[in-house]
């Protein structure tokens, strides 16, 4: 077993990509043991072979949608027109507008990257400073991981083996949460900077851009509405919104014909890498519960007779220390398994856990050197990685906060434990 640690430890300090650093150390081991070779293609085929991991590209394919349409444009202009004439308003535009995208797309790294390319440069222009414009976007664009329909949530509900639909539901106030906390923060900071808002915009001119925008804005009333009312699962429920987000952009935003095998090709390629860490993942998984891994952690913690709330606070840590390091799903799909049965022996709600994790892995994706969401708005506004992360550091404060609320508030502990 050192050895397999030892190849994904050294593959992946070498920079080899995540999913094949996983797939490397499981093959290291399934040979060193002797095992038949057939049980590398049956571990790949097994960890890909499900209906609830259809729900990912399709995700994905409606998010780039409405990116590359002008759908996302379309949403900014919208609350800007209701938001953006107070002072100190429009960073709160711009935590909104990722709120309503996040509950598009799924993923903190196309939400930062749609709505990093529409503000940054707006912010910017009227007057904010560069660090806080870059700084708001890259964390609150981790609301894309947290708010539904989220894509790590659907990796966990399927390693823990717990309804997505419970998981959603769990993490939708938690969302919301979070994202009026990082608003308040943005309009506080925003209104000190002492720049001018915009001119207010007319009742016309507002309802004119809601109208424009309408169509994103019943994305998610669809996804979420379907979801929670038991009209479609949350795989359906994907198809769905890739449908309509294609016939939203093709005949009302009129996007060319011409333009689609591009945005399906964007889309498989992030799709695809998602779905080879997972398939790498199964594999050193498979490695891990061959040497009983889990047993022999789940024996050292039992020993270190820790108080639940205590235990909590120490996987935290952890959790932020391999953040550091992985990005998210590999996180879940790398510790999950070991951790799952210490958290239900331990009494701990495993949908609740959820709703911590995710807001914990909202730090990893500011938090260097892996922090993706960091490299993303570095590169749309052509600002350091280093200033990006420096203006993240209010924010990453916020996020700390609701982290402890949830964990230790028993009133949040009951809202965030899922469907009765």
């Amino acid at each position: 077993m050192l050895a397999t640690v030892g190849v994904l430890g050294t593959a992946l300090v070498l920079g080899v990509p995540v999913a094949f650093a996983l797939a490397a150390a499981g093959l290291s081991y399934i040979l060193l043991a002797g095992e038949y070779p057939s049980t590398f293609a049956a571990n790949l085929f097994g960890a890909l072979n499900s209906t609830t991991l259809l729900s990912i590209p399709f995700f994905i394919l409606a998010a780039e949608i409405l990116n590359r349409s002008g759908g996302t444009s379309r949403l900014v202009r919208m609350v800007d027109a209701w938001l953006g004439h107070n002072k100190g308003g429009l960073p709160v535009v711009a935590v909104v507008a990722t709120a309503f995208f996040s509950a598009i797309s799924g993923s903190s790294v196309a939400t930062a990257a749609a709505i990093g390319s529409v503000m940054i440069p707006e912010m910017v222009a009227r007057g904010y400073d560069k660090r806080f414009a870059v700084g708001l976007v890259a964390t609150a664009g981790g609301l894309g991981i947290l708010i539904p329909p989220s894509i790590p949530v659907i990796v966990y509900g399927m390693v823990t083996e717990q309804s997505i639909g419970s998981l959603f539901s769990a993490t939708l106030l938690p969302g919301l949460l979070l994202a009026a906390t990082l608003a308040a923060v943005a309009y506080v900071i925003g209104r000190r900077s002492g720049i001018e808002p915009a001119p207010k915009q007319s009742m016309r001119e507002r309802l004119r851009r809601t109208w424009s925008a309408g169509g994103v804005l019943f994305l998610p009333v669809l996804i979420l509405g379907g979801i929670f009312s038991g009209q479609f699962t949350p795989t359906e429920a994907s198809a769905v919104a890739s449908i309509y987000a294609l016939g939203l952009a093709v005949l009302q935003y009129r996007v060319p014909l011409r333009d689609i095998p591009q945005i399906l090709s964007n889309s498989a390629a992030i799709a695809g890498m998602i779905l080879l860490i997972l398939a790498g993942a199964t594999l050193f998984g498979y490695a891990l519960t061959v040497e009983r891994v889990p047993y022999r952690v789940f024996n050292f913690i039992v020993a270190l007779q820790l108080e639940p709330w205590q235990l909590l606070g120490l996987i935290m840590i952890f959790f932020i220390a391999c953040g550091m390091f992985l990005e998210v799903i590999s996180v879940i799909l790398i510790a999950m398994p070991i951790l799952a049965p210490i958290l239900v022996e331990m009494d701990i709600n495993l949908v609740h856990f959820c709703v911590l994790l995710i807001i914990n892995m909202e730090l990893a994706v500011i938090s260097p050197p892996i922090g993706l969401n960091l490299f993303v708005v570095s590169a749309t506004s052509r600002v350091p990685v280093v200033e990006v992360f420096k203006g993240t550091l209010p924010f990453a404060l916020s996020i700390v906060l609701v982290l402890l609320v949830l964990m230790y508030v028993p009133v949040a502990q009951i809202l965030t434990s899922g469907l009765p």
